[in-house]
């Protein structure tokens, strides 16, 4: 049969050599051409408007629903078309449809003879020039997916951030996901991953974190939409800021990204984004050394050391001697409150300061009695106390156990305000373990408990023997 407006024998020669096996995770776009750049804004034109033959598009809607069904491709079908039939250089005969779908994505399925599930090809897969960087002859032309690109909206609306998506083309697929890029109406870009088999959520990746090294790259956002992003971030977070630098630091499981910017004639500083891609905070270089690998842009050795000065000093007026060689900073639901990590050059355990602001009681608890009240070390071993833990023991009469293991066990309100704190301990003997028991502003234990005095708190959970 003549099929209007496809050169059908162009595109049978397409799909047998174009089966839908895993790709390796690189660009797709043909880096032979020179032209590149051109064919990656050709892939986003508007499709010009087909005649559609009657029968044909009547014939595609009685026949493709059953196609659609058996593919298992995502998609409640809204209008149908049958492009035509014939065999390919594989010499099975297949039948072609294109579909269009209420869930955004379109596809050109192919069901061939004998082969129970068709092959569901998604429209902007279809976008991808030949090649020969000739239009691919089986590009979507229902007037549902006249653009391709726009179907991605839903899965990039599910990944969950904000982009309302202008452009989009194929970049590659592995054996578990298709990969995509968006062009976002709000400036930048996303990579897109989408589940193949439809077991995961959508994941997208913001253009900026993709540097020119690596197998994907973003060609539809230039590097100043790229940047226009960061600094309208920067703008939301309202610190002030003529930006002279700007570069992507990491991300965390719940979505969040760190990007660092540089200031003309000013302090540089990290901005996070909420799992959306919005603005979430600012944070200055002297409190970002743990976030990554601290800012890299801002020339901070200086600051760092008098702040690392007045921690030494605050910390020794609170009783805890540590000539401070690094520090980083834990939330504080107190305004007034800074909380601090602490590791000392002069003693191998770090600790966790409490520095009030104006003239309130600083305290710094060891690691171990921190974690007892929520604030875990990430600078010292919990090792480096079991040598204190040990003398602690002997100052109570408890001479023959020398600490191996150790551990925070629990906290409580102290009867005249504060917290008492509890830690066990291991002996490595064997022996039966202690819990020790710390009262605010004490550095020694006032009492130690055996197993059989916590066992309605549940008992020793480092030693074998209660």
């Amino acid at each position: 049969m003549k099929v209007p407006g496809l050169g059908f024998a162009a595109a049978l020669f397409l799909i047998a050599m174009a089966p839908t096996a895993a790709f390796a995770v690189q660009d797709s776009t043909p880096s032979a051409h020179a032209n590149t750049e051109q064919m990656n804004q050709a892939m986003n034109d508007e499709n010009p408007p087909t005649a559609m033959d009657a029968d044909a598009h009547a014939r595609g809607k009685k026949e493709a629903g059953p196609l659609v069904t058996a593919s298992k491709a995502p998609c409640t079908m809204t209008d149908a078309y049958f492009i035509g039939g014939g065999v390919g250089t594989d010499k099975v005969h297949a039948n072609y449809y294109e579909v269009a779908c209420q869930e955004g994505l379109g596809y050109v399925l192919i069901a061939k003879d004998k082969v129970p599930v068709p092959e569901a090809i998604d429209c902007v897969k279809l976008t991808t020039k030949t090649a020969d960087g000739k239009p691919n002859p089986l590009a979507c032309r229902l007037p549902g997916n006249r653009h391709p690109a726009l179907g991605l909206q839903p899965l990039v609306t599910k990944a969950g951030h904000t982009c309302t998506v202008t452009k989009g083309r194929y970049v590659g697929s592995t054996s578990a996901v298709d990969i995509y890029e968006v062009g976002c109406s709000e400036a930048g870009g996303y990579i897109l991953e989408v589940s193949r088999d439809g077991s995961a959520a959508p994941k997208s990746t913001n253009c900026v974190i993709y540097g020119s090294a690596g197998g994907i790259k973003c060609t539809l956002t230039t590097d100043a939409q790229q940047n226009s992003y960061v600094d309208k971030l920067v703008a939301a977070g309202g610190k002030p800021c003529t930006i002279s630098g700007r570069r992507y630091v990491g991300s965390t499981p719940d979505g969040a990204d760190f990007y660092e910017v540089a200031c003309t004639g000013g302090e540089g500083f990290m901005v996070k984004t909420s799992a959306n891609g919005g603005y979430a905070e600012s944070i200055d270089c002297l409190k970002a050394a743990g976030i990554g690998d601290g800012c890299k842009l801002t020339d901070t050795r200086q600051a760092l050391t008098q702040q690392s000065n007045l921690y030494t000093s605050l910390s020794k007026k609170a009783g805890f001697d540590c000539n401070v060689s690094k520090y980083a900073d834990f939330p504080s639901a107190n305004a007034n409150v800074e909380i601090v990590e602490l590791a000392c050059a002069n003693r191998p355990d770090g600790g966790i300061g409490f520095f009030p602001a104006g003239a309130g009681q600083s305290r710094v608890l060891d690691c171990l009695r921190a974690e007892a009240e929520g604030y875990k070390c990430s600078f010292s071993p919990t090792s480096a106390l079991y040598t204190k833990l040990t003398e602690q023991l002997r100052s109570k009469g408890k001479t023959s156990c020398v600490v191996s293991n150790a551990g925070a066990y629990a906290e409580a309100d102290a009867p005249g305000g504060g917290k008492d704190d509890f830690v066990e301990v291991a002996c490595a003997d064997g022996g039966p373990g202690y819990v020790l028991h710390y009262t605010p502003g004490q550095t020694l234990p006032i009492e130690l408990l055996n197993c059989a005095q916590v066992k309605s708190t549940g008992g020793c959970k480092l030693s074998k023997i209660s």
